[in-house]
């Protein structure tokens, strides 16, 4: 029996990557996970604390609270563990997770949620650090791009969660990877057998993200001015007084619900004309949600959208990612029906079961291949 462990970047908040990571930690329930950091409050619960080793990260005082200005420590806290006693190391990473080293006889998979963009994209730089902060950091942020680059050569064998992700390590890494797709909770987020008519009666879009200037939230605000409709923005984050202060000079009535409970955002999902993503999203679990509660989605028509949202069946796409290219969509949406069962049926390919019987397969095929057994 192969000797595995599982790595994972860090459990400093709580999102989509983590909960996928639960659901890995579940298939492999015996194998130490390593992380370069823990705040124990965002640990998913169905995680045991006696499974995780953390870095020399974890000692430094107040360090979760401050993680993002510890940048230069990461590639040296996954560098540090020793890995050398397992047969098949499993990281999960958006960052640094795939930088573990291991023995050339130990199988190292890896499934990117994403590469680090900060790293390679100098839009995202902007927007990961302080201004001041990214200015000291640009010659660093250099070198790190040559270390990734060097690290990603670690791993195996790359399985990515969309095709967006796909093409990245193709570009950055100069790679192949095969996808697997996320999951969504689809026996939470279903569709309703009764409307909250109270709500219903806002006659709402929604919203479902992290506030940050880059996924461009403001153009929904724009769009929606001077419509009958009203808009609901679900999340919470540095851009959220910008944007108050864009919807407090605006025409058109924006509720912020800051970062809500699982229940109450199955609510919002299940009464809301449409979910609208301004962004381009790598994946986009929200979208999976609301489809999965028999919502069409309006998105922006560049990314891990066009693999989960169904042209003019489950939604439609705006092609520029401007506030007219917007308003035009929601006007051409408004003048056609949709489906709840269309919606709901194409959402469940993004299932549990099937994530987790894709990747054992995957997983059990490729550490074959390098190990030998």
């Amino acid at each position: 029996m192969m000797k595995t462990c599982l790595v994972h970047d860090d459990f400093v908040q709580e999102g989509g990557a983590e909960n996928l990571f639960a659901a890995i930690a579940s298939i492999w329930p015996n194998a130490p996970i390593y992380t370069s950091l823990v705040d124990w409050n965002k640990l998913p619960e169905s995680i045991s604390r006696d499974r995780i080793i953390s870095s020399f990260i974890q000692k430094i005082s107040f360090s979760a609270k401050f993680h993002k200005l510890l940048l230069p420590l990461y590639p040296f806290a996954f560098e540090s563990f020793n890995l050398d006693g397992f047969d098949l190391v499993i990281s999960s990473t958006t960052r640094f997770a795939k930088s573990a080293i291991t023995k050339p006889q130990t199988a190292h998979i890896c499934y990117a949620n994403n590469i680090p963009r900060f790293i390679w994209d100098l839009e995202m730089q902007k927007n990961y650090l302080p201004k001041l902060l990214a200015k000291i950091f640009v010659s660093y942020f250099s070198w790190l791009q040559k270390w990734d680059k060097a690290a990603s050569s670690r791993v195996d064998f790359y399985i990515a969660n969309s095709q967006n992700v796909q093409r990245r390590i193709k570009d950055n890494y100069g790679v192949t990877s095969q996808i697997i797709y996320p999951f969504a909770d689809l026996d939470f987020y279903t569709v309703p057998k009764v409307h909250n008519w109270q709500l219903k009666s806002k006659n709402y879009f929604l919203i479902v993200t992290r506030l940050v200037r880059w996924k461009k939230v403001e153009l929904a605000i724009d769009a929606l001015a001077k419509s009958n409709s009203s808009l609901i923005i679900a999340g919470d984050g540095p851009d959220k007084k910008r944007l108050e202060s864009i919807a407090k000079n605006g025409k058109v009535s924006v509720q912020f619900e800051g970062r809500v409970e699982k229940e109450k955002l199955k609510v919002l999902y299940q009464n809301a004309r449409a979910l609208i993503v301004t962004q381009e999203e790598d994946f986009g679990i929200s979208m999976v949600e609301a489809q999965a509660c028999g919502i069409p989605v309006i998105a922006y028509g560049k990314g891990g959208q066009k693999e989960i949202v169904l042209e003019a069946k489950t939604g439609l796409f705006f092609e520029n990612q401007s506030a007219q290219s917007l308003k035009d969509a929601i006007k051409y949406f408004s003048g056609l029906k949709w489906s709840k069962a269309a919606c709901r049926k194409n959402a469940l390919r993004f299932s549990k079961d099937n994530f987790i019987s894709n990747l054992r397969a995957l997983v059990k095929k490729h550490a074959a291949k390098t190990i030998g057994v």
